[in-house]
């Protein structure tokens, strides 16, 4: 196997494993860019060191900054004593992680880890990568032409968040009533699946959906503001 080989199967392996360890369980087919440096662990080899990008695709929603990031950046420590990785988050921009993502092939990256802010115009992304040998790993939203995909069963998570909305009510002595839907951002194919496990619960109900909202960029912001405007069944 040449040099190369190796290290593109290496960088698809290690980051793939990091990424089911770091933030999801399943898998499928405002930051300022920083490098993280990498301690000791029994995962390096001596094919050289690895570099490899972990795009996210906002701030504003804890989970990011707060859990995928420094988990993934701890697992890279202690599973790969000589790899880097090259972290920015897009800020709910697509633009702007597009320049990202380009940074990172200019930085050399040998595989890239990307939560897209756009799953649709990320394809492109992933196209360009290809073009020079640089896997891509789609992580938590779904993303057409990677290599691979590492998320949730995002239709069951609909479900159980359906459910636990019916029970909840219940629990409040409620058997019927409307129910508003503020769903996720309509770039990401995760909220329609969501969408969809929610509503194959919520359906079956006896409440009634009076109306739903998609949630641009999934921002707490406008989600609190359309809920304040009059409601448009199916809106999405």
């Amino acid at each position: 196997m040449s040099t190369r080989s190796h290290r593109l199967s290496r960088a698809m392996a290690l980051p793939l494993a990091l990424a089911l360890s770091a933030g999801a369980p399943a898998a499928c087919s405002s930051g300022e860019s920083s490098t993280s440096g990498s301690g000791s662990g029994a995962g390096a080899d001596k094919a050289g060191a690895l570099k490899i990008a972990l795009l996210l695709p906002e701030s504003k929603t804890t989970r990011y900054e707060s859990f995928d990031r420094p988990l993934f950046e701890a697992a890279v420590k202690a599973q790969c004593a000589d790899c880097s990785v090259i972290y920015n988050n897009a800020d709910r921009d697509a633009t702007k992680q597009q320049q990202q993502f380009e940074s990172a092939v200019t930085e050399g990256a040998d595989v890239i880890v990307l939560d897209a802010v756009d799953g649709k115009s990320a394809a492109s992304l992933v196209s360009n990568a290809k073009s020079r040998d640089i896997p891509v790993i789609a992580y938590d939203r779904f993303i057409a032409g990677a290599d691979y995909y590492v998320s949730f069963d995002n239709q069951k998570v609909g479900e159980l968040q359906g459910q636990a909305l019916l029970d909840a009510l219940k629990a409040d002595g409620k058997t019927s009533g409307d129910i508003l839907m503020i769903n996720g951002a309509p770039t990401d194919a995760n909220a329609a699946d969501f969408k969809k496990g929610a509503h194959s619960v919520l359906d079956k109900s006896s409440f009634k959906i009076a109306g739903e909202y998609d949630t641009p960029d999934w921002s707490p912001d406008k989600a609190q503001s359309l809920d304040r405007g009059p409601a448009v069944q199916g809106q999405g």
